[in-house]
């Protein structure tokens, strides 16, 4: 509902726009109305003239017109997921059910992407390896993201591999799920 209010209002800012303009010269009658005013000069202006009809704005319409059109298609931006979030998640997820992607947890922090790699390798094709490290300090934070060429073959490395050891760790090994949205505020940094 608000993002067809949002369209209504941005389309309505856009005629306050052009009705901002005021015309002058002579192709106005000047006992006509406001209204109807407006609504002939328009096609005045777009004539194929040597010369240009000349205007003056109104600068009230103008800014209620700038208002009108950016808030309705700010309001319409908003519904649809705050941008393209809600988009993006459903490409994502989409992309996520047709290649497999697998999450590995509890991995041993000496753990490397080839191991990971050779280890699913058994099961299918490996397309990329994501293994999970710290931002200061580059050591693994124990656990990866496998994706592999297509869900048949994940799900048979899923099975075979659950609960399997890998230097010494039990591995939890399970389809990936879509991160969840946060709101709120983020932690700061350092």
């Amino acid at each position: 509902m608000p993002a067809s209010i949002g369209k209504w209002l941005a389309m309505g800012g856009i005629v306050v726009l052009v009705l901002s303009m005021a015309p002058l010269g002579a192709c106005i009658d000047p006992h006509d109305s406001w209204w109807g005013t407006r609504w002939q000069w328009m096609p005045c202006a777009l004539r194929q003239e040597h010369a240009a009809t000349p205007a003056t704005v109104n600068p009230l319409l103008l800014y209620l017109g700038m208002l009108l059109s950016v808030g309705g298609m700010a309001l319409a931006w908003r519904r649809y997921g705050g941008a393209f979030t809600g988009l993006v998640a459903k490409q994502r997820a989409s992309q996520a059910e047709r290649s497999g992607q697998i999450f590995v947890g509890n991995c041993a922090y000496t753990t490397t992407r080839e191991e990971l790699r050779q280890l699913f390798a058994a099961y299918g094709a490996v397309e990329h390896v994501h293994l999970v490290t710290e931002r200061e300090t580059g050591r693994s934070r124990g656990f990866a993201f496998v994706t592999m060429g297509n869900a048949p073959e994940a799900r048979v490395a899923i099975a075979a591999l659950q609960g399997t050891t890998c230097r010494g760790r039990t591995l939890t090994v399970t389809e990936a799920r879509q991160r969840e949205e946060r709101h709120g505020p983020r932690r700061p940094r350092g």
